[in-house]
């Protein structure tokens, strides 16, 4: 039989024409490889806390203009938030635990450099802390970064402050667009510090007496703390700085009569880190404030000024200093030897006293270590814009002190 050759197909076969539809149809509803769409970057970061938890109910949340974006913080603290669109401006992470989770809140200002840097720690407070040694030992203490960060009496517990003239106890603020914090500690290997009585940078003579009286309530202090945070040392055997008579990684004790109140603890002075936020961060901090300025910084040496030798004996008044020195403020919000407030005062460091200022020196450590900005200030915005639904910057009244604490401040005659 002869060969013909195959005629030429006029139509495809139905599978090949069945094959172009479906083709031509993805084509038009769904990108092809070339063209999936891509987030405009990640955020990622690290959740660090001292609390005991393995992050099972703790959500990241990103809300940026008009996106507001999730994710699951992992077991070990790591979270990656999705960007979807470009960002500019500000933008808002917070960290959110379940209730049933022993952690506070966080709050972190973004800005766009952010989305896809290194991932940034943040460093969050535990709700409890038990103290383990002293006085204390056992006790679970509450641990509230609002109360800790109440500006009624200037700086707060946990240094928080506005710029502001000092007239005896009333503080009047100088500038209210101003907000400034200073997280003050010092590095765990100091401790013991040495702790000289001055008599040489002192205007009238510390007695034996004296000396006996002030290491007397330090003994008391240290137990209600838990641990040895002074060593009595020779004079001679602290370097004192030139210039302003100052110490080396010490402490001095002074007689000075020119101090303006009975006593005060004074530290060095550090290099302000200072986050400007321009004029546009009344968007988002809901008051005038336009610039925060915080500080999160080692001492390297304290003096304690006492007006008259006969203060020694007075032993609110040392340990409240010597609290001071160690990075502690002033506060009206629990029983305290920091406060102002007659009720409330107490002569020793009280449990949260002593819970509050280990949190604080707890998370300043854990900041070094994970070299995070993300700190104590995320923790004090955190609990006030996620947990009390406040702004993350207080509102500022025009005078702190005597006017502005409680009634029976002025009862007791405080502040003369």
């Amino acid at each position: 039989m002869p060969m013909h050759p195959q005629p030429a197909l006029t139509r495809p076969h139905f599978a090949v024409l069945l094959l172009a539809i479906v083709m031509a149809a993805c084509g038009e509803d769904s990108p092809g490889p070339q063209d999936v769409l891509l987030p405009f970057g990640t955020l990622q970061g690290q959740v660090v806390t001292s609390a005991e938890t393995n992050f099972a109910d703790v959500t990241a949340r990103v809300v940026w203009g008009s996106q507001n974006l999730t994710a699951a913080v992992q077991s070990d603290g790591s979270f990656d938030v999705e960007i979807i669109d470009a960002v500019s401006g500000f933008g808002m992470l917070t960290i959110e635990p379940g209730p049933n989770e022993p952690i506070h809140p966080g709050w972190v200002l973004l800005s766009p450099g952010d989305v896809g840097a290194n991932p940034g720690t943040v460093v969050l407070a535990p709700k409890m802390w038990t103290v383990d040694s002293g006085d204390y030992a056992g006790v679970e203490v509450p641990i509230d970064p609002q109360l800790a960060a109440d500006g009624r009496v200037m700086p707060s517990f946990w240094g928080f402050y506005f710029p502001f003239f000092q007239n005896g106890f009333l503080q009047t603020v100088t500038d209210n667009s101003e907000w400034a914090a200073e997280f003050r500690g010092w590095p765990p290997n100091a401790f013991p510090i040495p702790v000289a009585l001055d008599r040489l940078g002192s205007d009238g003579d510390i007695s034996a007496a004296d000396s006996i009286a002030f290491w007397g309530h330090v003994e008391v202090m240290e137990a209600a703390l838990g641990w040895d945070a002074f060593a009595p040392a020779p004079l001679e055997d602290v370097r004192i700085l030139g210039g302003a008579r100052r110490p080396a990684d010490a402490i001095i004790v002074q007689l000075d009569s020119s101090v303006a109140v009975r006593g005060v603890g004074v530290i060095n002075r550090a290099d302000v880190r200072t986050y400007g936020l321009s004029a546009d961060a009344t968007t988002w901090s809901g008051t005038n404030v336009r610039n925060i300025s915080v500080v999160s910084a080692d001492i390297t040496y304290g003096i304690i000024r006492l007006e008259t030798s006969g203060l020694f004996s007075d032993r609110q008044l040392v340990i409240h200093e010597l609290m001071h020195v160690l990075g502690a403020g002033h506060g009206c919000s629990w029983a305290s030897v920091q406060t102002y407030c007659a009720s409330l005062l107490s002569d020793v460091p009280t449990a949260p006293d002593v819970a509050h200022l280990a949190v604080m020196m707890e998370m300043r450590a854990l900041e070094l270590e994970h070299d995070s900005r993300w700190g104590i200030l995320a923790s004090v915005f955190g609990h006030r814009v996620v947990t009390l639904g406040l702004t993350p910057v207080p509102g500022i009244d025009l005078t702190y002190g005597p006017v502005s604490a409680p009634a029976d401040w002025h009862r007791s005659g405080g502040g003369r």
